[in-house]
């Protein structure tokens, strides 16, 4: 088989051509720094990379979700956090109120000291963070408690909760989700599950009924001098949240209504074992969300790692392809002029 001089220019032209094409991708891994520039230098590799990032970009909306819930949280906590020092606070004025020792005008005094609690606990009730109200569900933008400056017929009392009880979840990871946010039904209002009746100090009843269908829920108060929540009452009141039982106790102590004050003192201490658990609840999302957040962050710099072994180019490595690729090109230059220099008269052989 004779090799014509076409054949050596064709195979000249193809070794220049896998030499220039060898030499520009490790000149271009080394001002990309990336072994995979496209997807026809490692296919395979190419999926891996693109699956890395998409972890990786998830992990980080997870990190904004976790940031953006701790923020609500810790701020839920600290407005419920206030709602048990204010409620304290009216349990020991209570106590002290209920006495003896306090006249009808120390009352009076004392009632001006809660009116302001209740409206301490109102602005709580309307917490806002980043422009959204915290307690109204998942109306956000709509006030979590309105107030009247009536009774209202449907809580009979002058506060009334607006939101809903939707609780709004985020993922914090690719199998978990967090409720971020507190309802004002769970942050405010009072809850009873059946009917409860305690005897007053005076020989009295206090009953508190809860009403069914409506959330909150409505509590009637009945004082009674029977035992049987049924029978006819000297005096009623109905509240739903810590509002209007504040209220109830400041009309208490402006009226010198010892019955009132001593019966309210139960649903008090209720709500403030509520209060406390409510913030158990939260310090536990709390804790989960930090826990969530340093395995994040290990996943991260974990699949970073990984990304990095695909995709980036080994400069040392690439430096040294460079040097072989452009040693080869110059001897394959150098072999190409030898050859090409020949004419035919260096094929004619003379007898």
């Amino acid at each position: 088989m004779r090799i014509s001089s076409f054949m050596y220019i064709d195979m000249m032209r193809k070794s220049f051509q896998d030499d220039i094409s060898q030499l520009y991708g490790s000149q271009q891994q080394l001002s990309s720094g990336l072994k995979i520039n496209r997807p026809s230098d490692d296919i395979s590799g190419m999926g891996q990379v693109l699956g890395y990032k998409v972890d990786i970009a998830n992990t980080d909306q997870y990190q904004r979700n976790i940031n953006n819930a701790q923020s609500i949280l810790q701020t839920s906590d600290t407005a419920m956090s206030s709602v048990v020092t204010n409620l304290q606070r009216v349990q020991e004025l209570m106590v002290s109120g209920a006495s003896g020792q306090t006249d009808a005008a120390g009352r009076q005094d004392t009632a001006s000291e809660i009116s302001t609690i209740r409206d301490s606990l109102y602005a709580l009730s309307l917490t806002r963070s980043g422009g959204s109200y915290l307690f109204s569900g998942s109306l956000t933008n709509a006030a979590s408690f309105a107030t009247s400056p009536v009774p209202l017929a449907s809580t009979g009392g002058l506060y009334s909760y607006r939101g809903d009880d939707s609780q709004i979840s985020v993922n914090v990871n690719s199998t978990a989700k967090v409720i971020e946010n507190i309802t004002g039904s769970d942050a405010f209002a009072f809850s009873l599950k059946t009917t409860v009746s305690i005897k007053l100090t005076t020989g009295n009843f206090a009953h508190f009924t809860p009403s069914t269908g409506s959330v909150p829920s409505l509590i009637t108060l009945n004082l009674s001098t029977s035992s049987v929540p049924t029978a006819q009452g000297f005096e009623q009141a109905s509240f739903s949240n810590y509002m209007d039982m504040t209220n109830i106790i400041v009309n208490a102590f402006n009226n010198n209504d010892v019955d009132m004050i001593n019966a309210m003192m139960d649903p008090l201490q209720k709500s403030l074992d509520k209060v406390v658990s409510v913030r158990a609840t939260i310090g536990a999302r709390l804790n989960f969300l930090q826990q969530t957040q340093t395995n994040n962050d290990n996943n991260s710099v974990n699949m970073a790692k990984d990304l990095s072994n695909v995709q980036d180019s080994d400069i040392t490595q690439t430096t040294s392809d460079i040097s072989k690729s452009e040693m080869a090109l110059q001897a394959l230059r150098q072999s190409s002029g030898q050859v090409m220099s020949q004419t035919l008269f260096d094929f004619i052989t003379i007898k």
